[in-house]
This record gives structure tokens, sequence and C-alpha cells, in this order.
């Protein structure tokens, strides 16, 4: 490969790189490919780039971390949320995981048994505490995309938007409120 040819691809893949989000890490790599030599002689050599670009998610350890889900197979969620409800009567089980596009620190645990009586706005403010938030950023929790009332009973919104596999699926998310 030619030194011109080499720098325009270092170039191409040096601009690629820097226009993503810093979010995402990327792996990026190229092979040079020529005609087979076992092919008669062309007049010309075509050669052709192959550019390999891998997104992986960031977090904050640079370890790619999957949803609870994409962990545990239905059956298997179903079978564990059985178990905990047999268990924990008085106790619903959630499952709460970062908003993909959140500037906040993955929880080290997304399972979580929450008392049937618990507030919603109670149960924001033990996230708010767990993730050490800044006093000046807003945690907002979604079900379903939808923002539930912070008086909610979380037995009340478990009733009405737990999921198959018996878990109640919530994201967390932030917002500047103060400065």
């Amino acid at each position: 490969m030619s030194t011109l040819t080499s720098l325009a691809v270092t170039t191409c893949l040096y601009s690629i790189k820097s226009s993503l989000s810093s979010s995402l890490s990327v792996f990026l790599s190229y092979r040079f490919f020529t005609n087979n030599q076992s092919e008669p002689p062309q007049k010309e050599k075509t050669n052709s780039f192959v550019i390999v670009i891998i997104l992986r998610k960031k977090t904050k350890m640079g370890i790619v971390v999957k949803s609870f889900k994409d962990q545990f197979s239905s059956d298997e969620r179903l079978k564990e949320s059985s178990n905990i409800i047999a268990k924990y009567p008085d106790r619903v089980p959630v499952i709460i995981e970062k908003y993909s596009n959140a500037d906040l620190p993955d929880m080290e645990k997304s399972k979580f048994l929450v008392p049937r009586d618990m507030t919603v706005g109670h149960f924001i403010h033990m996230l708010s505490n767990r993730l050490q938030l800044d006093p000046s950023k807003a945690l907002f929790v979604f079900v379903q995309n939808t923002l539930p009332q912070t008086a909610a009973r979380m037995d009340s919104l478990y009733n009405t938007f737990k999921e198959e596999d018996g878990f109640l699926y919530m994201t967390y998310s932030t917002e500047k409120t103060f400065g």
C-alpha cells in the first residue's frame, strides 16, 4: 500500500472516529486487498479497502453492560420474579436501568425489591442518594415511556405496568434544574 493511500485511509478513519459521540468507543480497522495473484495479469491492479467500524456503548468502567432482558431469558426472569413474589409478598420486583442517552453513572445493581406502599417520589429520592446525584440535577423515572406521578404507590404502578415476566421495568434520566 502506498504511503499516500495509507495516509488517506488513516485520515478517513480519524475523521469518522472524531465525528462520533464521546459516549461511544470505536474500534476501527481496515484491510487492503489486491486482485488474486492466480488470476491472469490485468492492465491495472484494482485495490479496494474494507473499513470495519464497531460501535460499543461506553460505561463508567469501559465495559459494555447488557440490559436485564438481554442477560436472562424470558423463562428465567419469570421464574425469578415468581420466587421473589412468593418469598417477599410485601415487595415489588423492580428493574431500573439508565436511559441510554442519560449523562449519569450506571447503578451497581439494577434489581430492587421495593415496599409495595412506597411512593414513586420516595423511590426517586432513594435512587438519587444511591447515584450521589448533584443537587442541581433532578432525577426522572419512566415506566413504558411515561412519567409516573410522584404520589403514586409502587404497588399500583406494578399492577398497571408489570410485564409478562413479572418485573416492573423503569428507566432513569436527569435534567439540570437550578444552574
